[in-house]
């Protein structure tokens, strides 16, 4: 039963995907610009959802997308011809140290094994490697963190598992393999929701 509920639950985000991320368009266009200036060499994307960054990769020698729905997969196999594999972000099917950057966009909020996920990364970021990243954290508002947590079960199901009360802005923080620059981009909406846009980089040591 459960086995069901997940199929049901990442098929049900693949149709709401698309409008949500229309929704944030503007938002996710200035990450893709961010991307774009920024990433090269053999670049990995986490939670590569429906393909919707791909066009915004330049400078890059071999470009692979990673995600854990198969439906959202799909979409994007029919867009491109880059690697696109299906597997979790806490056990990367990877050999060590063979990615130049990896990146992730409005992805770990929906991480179950968080910490897990960033040792992952540095186990397969090169040397002097970057994780790229564009995300949402928490709000400091402790009335609209608790007003969401009374519906935070139905929006994780409906959204694959986005938990909108994840601290990124502190995970981000806390890891310790490499030197973290984190900007803060405002947004009415994700203000509205209670949350905050992060971006920036790792620089692994």
């Amino acid at each position: 039963m459960a086995n069901l509920i997940y199929k049901l639950r990442m098929k049900l985000f693949s149709i709401i995907y698309p409008f949500i991320d229309d929704i944030s368009s503007y938002k996710n266009q200035f990450f893709r610009d961010y991307i774009t200036k920024n990433t090269h060499g053999v670049i990995l994307e986490i939670g590569s959802g429906n393909g919707a960054n791909i066009n915004y990769y330049k400078k890059y020698k071999k470009l692979i997308l990673l995600d854990k729905n198969i439906h959202l997969l799909k979409k994007t196999q029919l867009l491109c011809n880059h690697n696109v594999i299906l597997a979790d972000s806490s056990h990367l099917p990877f050999k060590e140290t063979i990615f130049d950057n990896i990146v992730s966009s409005l992805v770990l909020c929906s991480v179950i094994d968080k910490q897990k996920t960033i040792r992952e990364m540095n186990r397969v970021l090169k040397p002097a490697g970057k994780y790229f990243f564009w995300e949402h954290s928490i709000s400091k508002n402790k009335f609209i963190y608790h007003m969401k947590t009374y519906i935070i079960f139905i929006w994780k199901f409906l959204t694959g598992g986005c938990d909108y009360n994840s601290d990124n802005h502190k995970l981000i923080k806390s890891i310790l393999w490499g030197k973290s620059k984190i900007y803060i981009k405002k947004s009415i909406l994700v203000k509205f929701l209670g949350m905050t846009y992060i971006y920036g980089f790792v620089l692994k040591d």
